[in-house]
């Protein structure tokens, strides 16, 4: 059912994670209420299909995929559909806290932000340790930190990732947010273009922020608002498949930026 086109609209792609999505949408609910908010699902080829949240929201559209979708597909699959000012982009492993106004406190900073196209939030793990969403592009030292276990060498590398100097309760302007959760300005995205779906999985998110900032918006935070994310980090294990995307991703961002993109555009204009 469609009603006159909401200004917020939230995008999920589902693939069967049933034990994440219900309660994305019950805490959706419990947040902001759903009246002003359209959702936009995509049904990446489901076995169980997405019939229990369709009537959910008073606006509501669905996707339904006729074969499985990479991420960055999936994604402008929903910013094609989309007629909102703002979109936001989720994963299923998302949830709010009750009376949080999560989503509210988003659009009022977009209004009050002209200049940011894409926004975060602060965003936090279950047990309620801080997920660091406000991150600068990776350098090699960020990656032998992360990835060969030298966090100890490269500390300060590890700090400046995480913009750990930065003031978390207020906004923080940054490279790149994590692509759990963002919020993309419809003017940004119809001036810089769709995910780049040369970046199977991982990569999509900083290639997006890299795009918007040099089209000359804002890649921010708003540190008035808050959500948690059951976080997977498939990659951990070098040896694990999401591993090798991992690497597959950042060996395209490298030919496609260059290594000079691990400078961060604040050092850049300081």
């Amino acid at each position: 059912m469609r009603y006159e086109s909401p200004r917020l609209e939230v995008g999920v792609i589902y693939s069967g994670e049933r034990h994440y999505m219900s309660p994305l949408i019950d805490s959706l609910e419990q947040s902001d209420g759903l009246d002003g908010i359209g959702l936009i699902l995509v049904d990446n080829l489901s076995e169980d299909g997405t019939s229990a949240w369709e009537d959910r929201f008073p606006s509501t559209q669905v996707i339904r995929n006729r074969r499985q979708l990479g991420y960055a597909e999936n994604l402008n699959r929903i910013l094609e559909r989309s007629s909102a000012e703002y979109i936001l982009l989720m994963n299923t492993d998302m949830y709010f806290d009750s009376g949080s106004n999560c989503i509210s406190k988003m659009t009022a900073f977009m209004d009050a932000h002209p200049a940011c196209g894409l926004a975060g939030c602060r965003i936090y793990h279950p047990d309620g340790s801080y997920a660091h969403p406000a991150r600068r592009f990776q350098t090699l030292k960020t990656i032998a930190a992360r990835r060969l276990g030298m966090h100890n060498v490269f500390s300060h590398a590890i700090s400046d990732y995480f913009c750990l100097e930065q003031d978390h309760q207020g906004p923080v302007e940054c490279d790149w947010v994590s692509g759990c959760f963002m919020l993309l300005r419809r003017a940004a995205f119809e001036q810089i273009g769709y995910f780049d779906t040369r970046f199977a999985k991982y990569f999509e998110d900083v290639d997006m922020c890299r795009r918007i900032s040099a089209g000359g918006w804002r890649v921010m935070i708003n540190g008035a608002a808050h959500c948690y994310h059951h976080e997977q980090r498939g990659s951990k294990s070098l040896l694990s498949r999401d591993a090798f995307l991992h690497l597959q991703s950042y060996m395209r961002w490298l030919a496609k930026w260059g290594f000079d993109s691990g400078e961060s555009t604040q050092r850049r204009a300081a």
